[in-house]
């Protein structure tokens, strides 16, 4: 399941997530498009799919993970698919951010997140690490392959094989996907049943004790941990769709630019590893560790205007960030366990698809006017510590207030 988590997030997510900003030139030249819009459609594809996420953490307990990837998938598919055939801004806003952003928010980020939920409880960061070291590993070898894509061919064929990659995601759901352990006779970690289950067990086939989700949403670490995700997501969002303009604006060329952000979002693996530390040290600290080192980094991106400056620093960008997304999801896990980790999991990620997809509207339309990201680019960095400072003295809660249901079986 691990592995299998491994390919269908890496998959399914990172083609599209990265592509955008490596087609942006060619989009702005082909269609005739401004940065604010390559930033709109961003931060509208991002808004999508946090905005079904809670959708998808019911579909997740009712039909199960296998069932929301593969229908995910098949729908990012034909919304990539309209990508490469557009010819207007309109178009595109309808097949990527749309389309695509609905099929992304069913198969990606959820799912992946409630794998190692579901099946781990003593090696859950770890697993977790593997897992999302996925989008790291096909975003570092995707980023220089768009780039060589758009040298050979051109932007349309990159969403096409975009499309086809999608299609491959939803074949390796329905084939090898399976939402618990109890389904190939398994129990958590191999643990006996008194040391597998939570004492508040919830997933695929169960229900979650009643008034989980609430309870969770009143607790102040919800809204401390939701900030400090935040904290991390906003400005790898807004790197992802204007760091490639950025660098060619600092005189990269697009080859060199593509090249460059390759090697952060392959840092992310290292970092994303690095947050397995969240089994053997508090994943609070370690999330606010991460989030300081974000905030250096994203001050040097400022005027990174030579390879000897813009690679270290792209490259503690993606340390820091995968650290940070590691950390995420194993605080959520430490904060409300299974009994309400889907549930405000999937809220968690509405809240971000919401804020998220502000920052690179603001930021394309700052550079639009001024002619620079500098500005946006400080204020991320004050966020990220901001968010260090907010989630380094936060504490789990008590969830010996939740009790199962006496129906939780179905």
């Amino acid at each position: 399941m691990v592995a299998v988590g491994f390919v269908t997030y890496g998959l399914g997510i990172a083609p599209a997530y990265y592509g955008l900003g490596i087609f942006a030139s060619s989009l702005i030249d082909d269609l005739g498009l401004t940065r604010q819009q390559i930033g709109e459609m961003f931060g509208a594809f991002t808004f999508t799919y946090g905005l079904v996420s809670p959708v998808a953490a019911t579909v997740i307990r009712r039909w199960g993970i296998r069932a929301t990837v593969t229908a995910g998938a098949l729908c990012a598919a034909s919304g990539f698919w309209l990508v490469s055939e557009a010819s207007s801004a309109t178009e595109l806003y309808v097949g990527y951010s749309l389309v695509g952003g609905v099929g992304i928010g069913f198969s990606t980020l959820l799912p992946a997140q409630s794998m190692p939920v579901f099946w781990f409880r003593r090696y859950r960061a770890r697993a977790t690490a593997i897992i999302l070291t996925g989008a790291a590993v096909v975003g570092f070898l995707w980023q220089p392959s768009a780039g060589l894509v758009l040298e050979a061919w051109d932007w349309r064929v990159g969403w096409r094989i975009v499309a086809g990659i999608s299609l491959f995601v939803a074949a390796i759901a329905v084939l090898f996907i399976r939402n618990k352990p109890s389904d190939i006779g398994q129990r958590r970690d191999g643990l006996p049943p008194a040391e597998a289950e939570d004492p508040t067990p919830a997933g695929p086939g169960r229900r979650a004790p009643k008034g989980a989700l609430m309870w969770a949403l009143r607790t102040p670490q919800f809204w401390i941990a939701t900030f400090a995700t935040a904290a991390n997501t906003v400005p790898w969002r807004v790197v992802s769709a204007h760091g490639g303009i950025h660098l060619e604006d600092l005189g990269f060329t697009t080859l060199a630019a593509s090249a460059i952000l390759g090697v952060r979002v392959g840092a992310s693996l290292f970092g994303r590893l690095t947050g397995s530390l969240g089994d053997f040290m508090s994943p609070m600290r370690l999330l606010a560790l991460a989030l300081l080192v974000n905030a250096v980094a994203l001050s040097v991106f400022v005027s990174a205007d030579s390879a000897v400056v813009a690679y270290p620093c792209v490259f503690a960008i993606g340390v820091a960030y995968g650290t940070a997304y590691t950390s995420e999801v194993v605080v959520f896990g430490l904060f409300f366990g299974r009994a309400a980790f889907v549930g405000s999991t999937g809220v968690r990620l509405f809240l971000i698809g919401v804020i998220g997809a502000i920052g690179p509207v603001l930021a394309g339309a700052a550079a639009d006017r001024t002619g620079s990201y500098a500005g946006t680019l400080w204020t991320l960095a004050a966020l990220a510590v901001l968010g260090a400072a907010s989630i380094w003295f936060c504490r789990p809660p008590d969830r010996s207030v939740l009790t199962e249901e006496p129906k939780a079986e179905r």
